[in-house]
């Protein structure tokens, strides 16, 4: 076992007595998903309300919140990655919740760049070029992972047929 997935294990607390009943494991990885995600909505709407409200210490709060959602979901993906759990597989990114999500992301980025006004975002070409880049670099994201869930799916039929 990798020394990542040792200091998962200690973090998740994975080896207590209380995860060898099945159902209580089932239960609390459902209850674990549902706090999760209520952290990640009120990560996303304190972010994306923070700097209109609070001003440049809001923005750099919001900043903070925004990179700790960030780590603990690649820390998320990266564990389950290494149980061989795919998690792009069956991602759809056509469902309101994950719309309005990516809406108070960049209603919080958008938020973030004014309050802090970096020198290089007071010129407008250098906003219409960060606003350009977000919506191309989040539609190849969207296309990577659309490619890889389709691989996925013509692995597992070339498998199913062997």
């Amino acid at each position: 076992m990798s020394t990542m997935m040792k200091a998962m294990r200690f973090v998740g607390d994975l080896d207590d007595d209380f995860y060898r009943d099945e159902r209580q494991r089932d239960v609390w990885n459902e209850a674990s998903a549902v706090g999760l995600q209520s952290i990640l909505w009120a990560v996303f709407v304190g972010s994306a309300v923070l700097p209109w409200v609070a001003g440049r210490t809001g923005a750099w709060i919001s900043l903070a919140l925004l990179i700790t959602a960030l780590l603990g979901s690649v820390i998320t993906i990266v564990y389950a990655n290494s149980l061989n759990v795919d998690v792009y597989a069956l991602s759809n990114y056509n469902r309101p919740r994950v719309v309005i999500s990516i809406v108070l992301y960049l209603v919080a980025a958008v938020g973030i760049m004014a309050r802090l006004k970096f020198d290089s975002y007071q010129d407008s070409s250098t906003w219409v070029g960060a606003l350009v880049g977000g919506i191309v670099g989040g539609g190849l994201a969207i296309v990577g992972v659309k490619l890889h869930q389709l691989r996925s799916k013509r692995r597992e039929a070339a498998e199913e047929v062997l």
